[in-house]
């Protein structure tokens, strides 16, 4: 694998290197997963890391796709691809010739993957959003921001979490993992919601929730899960 930084390498030098797809990583955020997913199928893959400024994606990252976000992917023959679960799909599809995230029920496994984004990343993103409003407003505003953000705790997050939890505790019961006996596309796609509620203490996994604990334990213990952390530059969802 070849890890570098934009500065060190343009593009297209990296995606010529033996037609190897190259991940656009960007630290502390949910690209880290992609990391995971690519040691997992144990292929080849270029990383180009990237840092925050002032808590954003750096405009290099524009350069490769105009959202300027990451995770991208740029396939071997040069395709940018956006969005985690196209970026997901495409690596399947493309290289897990042994099918070892197969599944017998694609519409249950289609199902997960969009509560993901649909249900739950809504929510995760209006409890970040009112959490942080009291940190980077001014004085006497950051009061009433955090008025705000404990009336939204108390009226609507907390209780969107504990319906998602319990959904999400029922779909897994005592399996393994979400696939089953096997890692899935949803193991991957759940990982990066779960760890930002549960590093930013919104919801307590191991006290109400412990088959979930169990679930993301097996994750963080898992060989592909600690070479990618130690390839990424940082995965701490608490820097903002």
């Amino acid at each position: 694998m070849a890890t570098t930084t934009p500065e060190a390498a343009t593009v297209a030098e990296i995606t010529q290197k033996a037609g190897l797809p190259t991940l656009h990583h960007l630290d502390h955020s949910q690209s880290q997963r992609m990391i995971w997913l690519l040691e997992e199928l144990g292929i080849e893959y270029n990383l180009v890391k990237y840092k925050r400024i002032d808590n954003r994606a750096p405009p290099e990252l524009a350069k490769i796709h105009q959202l300027g976000k990451a995770p991208i992917l740029v396939t071997a023959d040069g395709r940018p691809i956006i969005e985690t679960s196209a970026i997901v799909s495409y690596l399947l599809k493309t290289y897990d010739r042994d099918g070892l995230f197969a599944t017998d029920d694609w519409l249950r496994e289609e199902m997960l993957n969009s509560f993901a984004g649909s249900s739950l990343g809504p929510v995760t993103g209006i409890a970040l959003l009112t959490e942080l409003l009291p940190k980077h407003s001014p004085w006497p505003i950051s009061i009433i921001m955090r008025m705000v953000h404990g009336t939204v705790q108390k009226t609507y997050t907390n209780g969107e979490f504990t319906k998602a939890m319990k959904f999400l505790d029922s779909e897994l019961g005592d399996k393994e993992w979400f696939n089953g006996e096997n890692l899935g596309k949803s193991d991957v796609i759940l990982s990066w919601p779960l760890d930002m509620i549960v590093q930013r203490g919104w919801v307590d996994l191991e006290g109400d929730w412990p088959r979930l604990a169990a679930w993301r334990k097996r994750i963080l213990q898992r060989d592909a899960w600690k070479r990618g952390m130690e390839k990424g530059n940082g995965y701490d969802l608490k820097v903002w």
